[in-house]
């Protein structure tokens, strides 16, 4: 009989309630004489201007930064003519290793001959001089001028 009074009071409670009452009720209308009123969706628009900060949707590394780095670039020679545009600078990615028996051994690398102006990797060649080379390195957005020797003797830059 126990097992019976909770199965009786539930159909019980489900015969009592009207049929309608679970139903959803109609949205209201809007009375005669109101006019309804339209939604607009209007997309907001952001700008980022360039003085203030940087857009943070923009890649950090522009698209045409292919090619060799400063870190990985050696002057190894000038061309020096008093008209600069006239003027070459002569980089290569090659390098000069010691072993531990002290034998050298070349790393053969590209050559890239650059006037003022012309952009390798992500350096441009500000200016051109008789024994350096002045450069502009692109990093992140952020623009370093370096100047640049050419080889020493033992392979590094003076």
């Amino acid at each position: 009989m126990r097992r019976l009074l909770p199965s009786a009071f539930l159909f019980a409670a489900v015969m009592v309630t009207p049929a309608g009452a679970g139903a959803q009720d109609a949205p209201p209308t809007a009375p005669p004489g109101q006019v309804e009123t339209e939604l607009v969706f209007e997309r907001e628009v952001f700008q980022y201007p360039a003085f203030t900060r940087a857009n943070p949707f923009r890649p950090l590394l522009s698209s045409d930064a292919g090619g060799p780095r400063f870190e990985d670039l050696r002057l190894s020679g000038i061309i020096y003519s008093e008209t600069a545009s006239h003027s070459v600078a002569i980089f290569n990615t090659s390098a000069i290793t010691v072993a531990e028996d002290r034998t050298l051994s070349a790393v053969l690398g590209d050559s890239y001959a650059v006037k003022v102006g012309q952009t390798v990797g992500n350096i441009t060649v500000v200016e051109i001089t008789l024994e350096s080379v002045v450069v502009d390195v692109e990093e992140f957005g952020i623009t370093d001028r370096r100047t640049m020797r050419p080889l020493n003797l033992l392979g590094g830059n003076q």
